[in-house]
């Protein structure tokens, strides 16, 4: 998504704008359930990387925005709109357009006037230490953030997490000064879509359909996402896994499995927020709810495993 000010007018002024902004951020995280995976602030505007799981992304966007609104106009004295319009947001599809929009993301403090003609070795510099992006934490263990998932690094495909740390850098590096012409056309195939041909048109489809007639032919509702409560999903993954539903709230090594797909299936499913829906399965904290959802990804290897969550999706789906 992407975000500008009026104007393309400056919306971040110092530390203290960009500091609120990351708490609030990290707030509409947690609340609407959303998960990010790349973020950068820039002067001017902001681009985020997000999935939705609830399928709220118009009331994510609104708490985040209007909140930090109200603080700028408070701080700044400004009257009037804060951001240009509509958020810009494209679904995005396949493992190759994901990694490029986040190098996408992560090289834009390298992209603008002043830092176009830099040597690479400043350009590197600059990146390195450029504190509101995602990209030290992308490359940098210790750097890395708790609101941040970094599951995409996976596409690197080295052995160890360090490995495709360092393989990240590389990847970011060699594009530092050039341009990804091939993101840049993908980036302008569709206003809604990212990804292949097929993906592209199964989007713009569908979108014609929830299209709102109010003769704007850009304003796009976004369909809702079901919701469910986390009980109602614990009971679909406790029979699916034979097991009693109360397990899935206790550390039972049995259902140790079983639990992590109740627990991302309810963020995904349910009405409640990432947090919460930890404190249903015994977690403490929004760390803790990412860790359990990672280790589920690399699990899912497993083709066993992986059908039967998209089993007991489908019967959410249904429900």
């Amino acid at each position: 998504m992407t975000v500008r000010g009026n104007g393309r007018r400056e919306v971040f002024h110092n530390d203290d704008y960009y500091l609120r902004f990351m708490d609030q951020l990290g707030d509409a995280l947690e609340r609407d359930g959303v998960v990010l995976y790349a973020y950068v602030l820039m002067p001017n505007h902001y681009h985020l990387f997000v999935e939705t799981p609830c399928g709220n992304i118009h009331r994510f966007m609104q708490r985040l925005n209007t909140a930090y609104s109200m603080y700028r106009r408070y701080k700044h004295g400004e009257p009037g709109h804060c951001f240009q319009g509509r958020y810009g947001a494209k679904l995005v599809d396949g493992d190759d357009y994901i990694i490029r929009l986040t190098r996408y993301i992560h090289l834009n403090p390298v992209k603008v006037a002043g830092y176009e003609k830099a040597s690479p070795a400043k350009k590197r510099s600059y990146l390195k230490g450029y504190k509101w992006c995602s990209y030290r934490g992308y490359v940098e263990k210790y750097s890395a953030e708790e609101i941040v998932n970094y599951d995409w690094l996976k596409l690197m495909r080295r052995k160890t997490q360090r490995g495709n740390r360092t393989e990240y850098r590389r990847y970011i590096e060699r594009c530092i000064s050039k341009t990804d012409e091939e993101f840049k056309t993908a980036l302008a195939m569709s206003r809604y879509a990212m990804g292949d041909a097929e993906f592209i048109e199964e989007i713009e489809a569908d979108l014609r359909e929830v299209r709102e007639d109010k003769g704007v032919y850009g304003d796009i509702r976004w369909p809702e996402g079901k919701s469910l409560c986390p009980d109602e999903i614990a009971t679909e993954v406790a029979t699916d896994f034979r097991i009693d539903k109360d397990l899935l709230l206790t550390r039972c090594y049995a259902a140790r499995t079983a639990r992590k797909v109740a627990l991302e299936l309810s963020c995904r499913y349910s009405n409640q927020s990432q947090r919460r829906v930890g404190e249903y399965f015994g977690y403490k904290g929004n760390g803790s709810v990412l860790k359990q959802r990672q280790r589920l990804r690399e699990l899912l290897d497993d083709d066993k495993l992986r059908k039967k969550m998209n089993r007991i999706e489908k019967r959410l789906a249904k429900s």
